[in-house]
């Protein structure tokens, strides 16, 4: 293999290249986030030294931050490798980020001080607002006036890790003059991980064969020779790496740039500059002249029958590259092979989910939302979506698949608890196969306000508020950390009228005896939480508004200042519906009922005594005087008498 690699790069070294692609060369790159690539370098966005701090109580070290997303993490490696002064010289570091950043140090032996603003996280040892919207030379010279001197400014851009090594150089200016794209070789070493890898893949492109272009920019005062190392790995995870697998590597700089590289795979290679392998140490290859385009060094690719653009990258000067390819060999079935299409339908429906990531992490939840119409390019139908626990099935209607189920759920993994990752397991119609689909989503490190309608804040929440019913209010933030990092002030719930706020914490009358503030739970899903529960309710059983704002203000352990949640809710009656008639009018309906049953049972009772049998009222005899007998309104010859017969008979 090592004699195969070496030719393969001899070969490419030597054959004529073309300088300019064709129309059919051209493809559109794309974001990718399959590959992993990350450089190494020396350059800051601006920086600056001085011998200001020699002879003075301690180092002052600041480092500026600025990030592009709203939260960002990144590792500050602080050593004393190479250091001339004294092991017990005091050493400060000044971190300014302009949005919140979280902060791992590591220190070992050494034990420095931080001072930062009110937006970094993790570093408390001290807060100061003395170096708030400041930066660049303005910042500079204000450390400088407030410590007595600077040793070292550097301005860094999104970095992922940052390795200084502290000291001081008397040979330094005497003042911190800041230049743009400042080498700090002396004392920095900065790690980037490439936020948009892209790629493009021409439709005739076999698999197998992948190119991976990387094009460093340098400035124009770096002539010297450069070395640069880079580290091509294929890795798997789950599985073995993929073993067949031909790979061209296109290494575009100034011809300054000597290339080192280091792999244990067959690689073909074309570079710019003189390049070596580092298996071959005392063979190396003269440069050639690359396209400086972006479409030249594509239609290269092609020129060499590689036509799948797995990844090109730009980055600026850097001293060590690493691409980390994700390729696995594929998994052997002991079943019988399926037909010669499968593995290409497989393959389609993988590429197409990656493509078109239909997931989407929430604070609490993972939600799935696919739409059928977007499945029709596909060669197979797809009859179901699962998670990884095929208990967790996504519903489907006319038009989509829908799942959405708790964080904790479905055998999710989470990864220092702002990451998490699961699997879409996809059953095809044709063959009931299952195709899984990998997938990972950050998790925001957000505050959130919540409203739940149990005490066991069961999943998921609501944005309903019962009137006269317990509420159960939580407040959360993720911070991927174990560290406590905020205290919950103020809550209040504001109705959509004229009602005056009304402040549920700290608990006040009327509401005194209706709030409850919960213990301190547990951190769940790496999210530190505070809650408390209340009754809202309406002074003299009004009418109640439609909606209302509850809100919650929130001071932060690290620097004191204080953030705002808020979340809109619907105002739900829990009341019987009110009667629509007045006291006055049931007292008098009431009466009116009584007065009328007691004359109606009076009157029935009168027509019953008068017209009850007479037989009922006294005993017949025989021997009656005649002068009763006689009467004809009281002949009783007939003993088929009724109730009625009396009427008959008058």
């Amino acid at each position: 293999m090592e004699a195969g690699l070496f030719l393969a790069a001899l070969l490419l070294s030597c054959t004529p290249i073309r300088t300019s692609p064709t129309t059919a060369d051209v493809c559109t790159l794309q974001q990718l986030a399959k590959d992993k690539v990350s450089y190494t370098t020396v350059k800051a966005v601006n920086g600056c030294v001085s011998r200001s701090t020699v002879g003075k109580p301690q180092e002052v070290h600041v480092l500026q931050v600025k990030i592009e997303k709203q939260m960002w993490q990144f590792q500050l490696n602080v050593s004393s490798a190479g250091r001339t002064t004294p092991p017990e010289r005091k050493v400060l570091f000044v971190i300014i980020c302009d949005k919140y950043c979280f902060v791992t140090v590591h220190s070992g032996d050494l034990h420095p001080t931080y001072v930062s603003n009110n937006l970094v996280l993790g570093v408390t040892d001290n807060m100061s607002r003395a170096f708030e919207d400041t930066s660049g030379e303005q910042l500079v010279q204000r450390v400088k006036e407030h410590y007595g001197g600077i040793t070292s400014f550097t301005e860094l851009k999104n970095p992922h890790h940052i390795h200084f090594r502290v000291g001081e150089d008397a040979s330094s200016p005497e003042d911190c003059i800041v230049q743009p794209g400042f080498n700090a070789r002396r004392y920095l070493q900065t790690e980037f991980l490439v936020q948009e890898v892209k790629g493009c893949t021409s439709p005739g492109a076999k698999k197998g064969k992948e190119a991976h272009i990387l094009r460093m920019q340098q400035g124009p005062a770096e002539t010297s020779s450069q070395p640069v190392e880079v580290k091509v790995n294929v890795v798997c995870p789950e599985a073995k790496p993929l073993q067949d697998l031909a790979i061209l590597l296109i290494l575009q700089s100034q011809p300054s740039v000597t290339w080192n590289i280091d792999t244990q795979r067959t690689v073909s290679i074309m570079a710019s500059g003189k390049h070596r392998i580092s298996r071959f140490p005392s063979e190396q290859l003269d440069e050639r002249v690359l396209p400086d385009n972006e479409q030249g060094l594509i239609g290269l690719a092609h020129d060499k029958g590689f036509d799948d653009i797995a990844s090109y990258t730009d980055i600026p000067s850097a001293t060590h590259v690493t691409l980390e390819l994700n390729r696995c060999e594929p998994e052997v079935k002991t079943l019988p092979p399926p037909p010669a299409q499968r593995p290409d339908a497989v393959n389609i429906v993988q590429t197409f989910f990656s493509l078109f990531p239909p997931w989407k992490c929430t604070d609490d939840s993972i939600e799935i939302v696919m739409p059928k119409m977007n499945l029709q390019d596909l060669n197979d139908y797809i009859t179901d979506i699962t998670l990884q626990d095929p208990r967790c099935r996504a519903e489907q209607n006319q038009t989509h698949f829908v799942l959405r189920r708790y964080l904790g759920d479905c055998h999710t993994k989470l990864e220092s608890d702002i990451l998490a990752r699961n699997k879409l397991i996809l059953t095809l119609a044709s063959s009931l196969e299952q195709v899984e689909v990998p997938f990972e989503c950050s998790l925001p490190p957000e505050l959130r306000l919540q409203l739940y309608r149990t005490q066991d804040f069961k999943w998921p929440s609501t944005t309903v508020l019962e009137v006269n019913k317990a509420a159960y209010v939580q407040v959360s933030f993720r911070a991927g950390s174990a560290q406590r990092f905020l205290d919950v002030k103020e809550c209040s719930l504001q109705t959509a009228t004229e009602e005056p706020q009304q402040l549920l914490i700290p608990p006040v009358a009327p509401l005194g005896q209706a709030v409850t503030v919960l213990k301190p739970t547990e951190a769940t899903l790496g999210r530190e939480l505070h809650r408390f529960s209340f009754v809202y309710s309406l002074a003299g059983g009004g009418p109640f508004p439609p909606c209302a704002t509850l809100s919650c203000r929130v001071a932060w352990h690290v620097n004191g200042s204080t953030s705002v949640a808020t979340l809109e809710v619907t105002l739900q009656d829990t009341r019987p519906p009110p009667s629509s008639l007045g006291i006055e009018a049931v007292v008098g309906i009431t009466f009116a009922a009584f007065l009328i049953g007691t004359l109606l049972t009076a009157a029935l009772w009168c027509i019953y005594s008068h017209t009850r049998p007479m037989a009922k009222l006294q005993p017949v005899a025989t021997n009656a005087p005649a002068s009763e007998s006689s009467s004809p309104n009281h002949s009783i010859g007939s003993t088929q008498s009724t109730p009625c017969s009396t009427s008959s008979m008058a």
